[in-house]
Order: structure tokens, then C-alpha cells, then sequence
């Protein structure tokens, strides 16, 4: 597990670092724009070529989502809260990490996630994520951050927004009591005047080394519109029975390397 934790570690320092060193860092940007008009301007080139097709892309998985999550729901087979499975009532309920098969655990659980992402004086983000893992090792995940940025004009002062979201579906390729590893694919699209999206990969790495720590860290590549968008994530909580205190990193690369970076606080609730 140490091996696994300190490669993980490895990697993602490694991006971090380079994207930290990259040019056109968010905050040296000095353009007389703000970072989140910056941030988006590549995706904007080709707003007129790829408009539809991101419409309809976002119209699909919307679709696929909402026509069979009855589906969904039926793959746990009986009620939740009677169903045998991997997973006890939250993490370290039982002293073991968390996954831990037995016929008195359930085969699902769900978490709600909620952040304060602070980037600069000047632009913040608020991030709401909601995840379950069921099924033995299948996941579903929904995840939203609004970018505020305080900005001002010939007009005055103003708020300028952009706003993040996806949901994908995760298979765990690796599951022990202390680490859950997931592959995880699906759609990632954002919103400033107008809306961008498209195809997302991830590997989503959850560890429950010693009560009552949990160390998650994510990287994600998408192809949204004309351009790549790169996601990088790390965080340290402290589980209290339900809740879990988490502060970490998060990190958005776009194609011409430009950032939106800065530190998270936040709260997740397991149930």
C-alpha cells in the first residue's frame, strides 16, 4: 500500500509541478482579461463550428442518464438497506478501512461532497460532487463548481461566472479494505455565454490508510470542443463517524497550458 500511495504521490506532483511551470500560468497572466475570460477564449474560437455538436453530445449522455436510471436502481436487486454486500455503514465504522465483504454489509454506498475553492483576492469556486459505489465495484458520479470572479470595466464592477459539470460512470479496478482504485469514463462540459462539452477519462484513487484518515486523488483528461481540458485533484480528510473534514488541491489545464489552481476546504457526507 505505501508503494501504491508514494507513486500515486509521485504522479501527481509531477503534474502539478508542470503545470505550476508552464507558461501562461493563471496567476501571472497580466492580459487585461480575466482568468476565467482567458481560461475559456481557446474554447471560444470555434464556438461557431462546434456549438451543435456539443449541444447534441450533452443532449445524449443527458438522455442515457435520465432513460435508465430506473435501470440502474434495479441492479441492487433488493432494498438498499437489506441487501448484503462490501461496504459497512461508512469508513472505519468497523475499524477495517472500508470495503470489507461480509453478509451483514451492504453493496453500495453514497457520498455528498461540498467545496470552497480558493484561487486568488479576486476568484473563487464553489463545488458541489455526489457519488455512489455499487454493484461490487461499478460507480456513478455527478460533479458541479461555479468559478466567481470579481472583475471590473467602463461600466464598473461586475461578477463574471463559469460553471463546471459532469457525470461519469467508474469500474474499480482495484479494491482492497484500504484502497478503492476506479476507471472511470463519461462527459465533462462548461458553461460562460455559452456551453462546451465532451467525451472524459478518469482514474479515481480513494485510500484508507490508518482512523481516521482518507487521502483522494484524480486525474482527468477531456476533449471538450475543439481543445483538451486536464484535471487534476489531491486531498487529505479526517473522518468523524459520517463526515469527513477535507482540505486539498485542485488544478484545470487547458490546451494553451492556462490555470485555473488553487486550494479546497470542504465536507463530504458517507451514507
Amino acid at each position: 500500500m505505501k508503494a501504491i500511495m508514494t507513486f500515486w504521490t509521485m504522479i501527481l506532483v509531477i503534474v502539478i509541478a508542470v503545470n505550476l511551470v508552464s507558461p501562461g500560468h493563471g496567476f501571472a497572466q497580466k492580459k487585461g482579461k480575466g482568468d476565467l475570460e482567458d481560461f475559456t477564449d481557446d474554447y471560444d474560437e470555434e464556438e461557431s463550428d462546434s456549438e451543435g455538436d456539443d449541444s447534441d453530445t450533452a443532449e445524449f449522455f443527458i438522455w442515457v442518464f435520465l432513460n435508465n436510471i430506473g435501470e440502474i436502481a434495479q441492479l441492487w436487486g433488493r432494498t438498499p438497506g437489506t441487501e448484503f454486500g462490501q461496504f459497512p455503514a461508512f469508513p472505519y465504522a468497523e475499524g477495517q478501512g472500508f470495503l470489507n465483504a461480509a453478509n451483514d454489509y451492504r453493496s453500495y454506498f453514497f457520498t455528498t461532497e461540498l467545496n470552497y475553492h480558493m484561487l486568488n483576492e479576486d476568484l473563487r469556486s464553489y463545488m458541489f460532487k455526489w457519488e455512489t459505489q455499487f454493484v461490487h465495484k461499478s460507480k456513478l458520479s455527478f460533479d458541479m463548481a461555479v468559478y466567481e470572479e470579481d472583475r471590473i470595466d467602463e461600466f464598473g464592477s461586475f461578477k463574471d461566472h463559469l460553471t463546471f459539470f459532469g457525470f461519469r460512470y467508474g469500474y474499480a479496478v482495484y479494491q482492497t479494505p484500504q484502497i478503492i482504485a476506479n476507471l472511470e469514463v463519461g462527459f465533462r462540459g462548461f458553461h460562460r455565454h455559452t456551453t462546451h462539452g465532451g467525451p472524459e477519462l478518469a482514474l479515481d484513487l480513494t485510500i484508507f490508510p490508518k482512523k481516521p484518515l482518507i487521502f483522494e486523488m484524480e486525474l482527468a483528461a477531456a476533449y471538450v470542443s475543439n481543445g483538451a481540458l486536464y484535471t487534476a485533484e489531491a486531498s487529505a480528510g479526517l473522518a468523524i463517524g459520517r463526515i469527513e473534514i477535507l482540505g486539498g488541491l485542485r488544478v484545470l489545464k487547458n490546451k494553451d497550458s492556462d490555470l485555473l489552481d488553487g486550494f479546497r476546504v470542504g465536507v463530504r457526507f458517507w451514507y
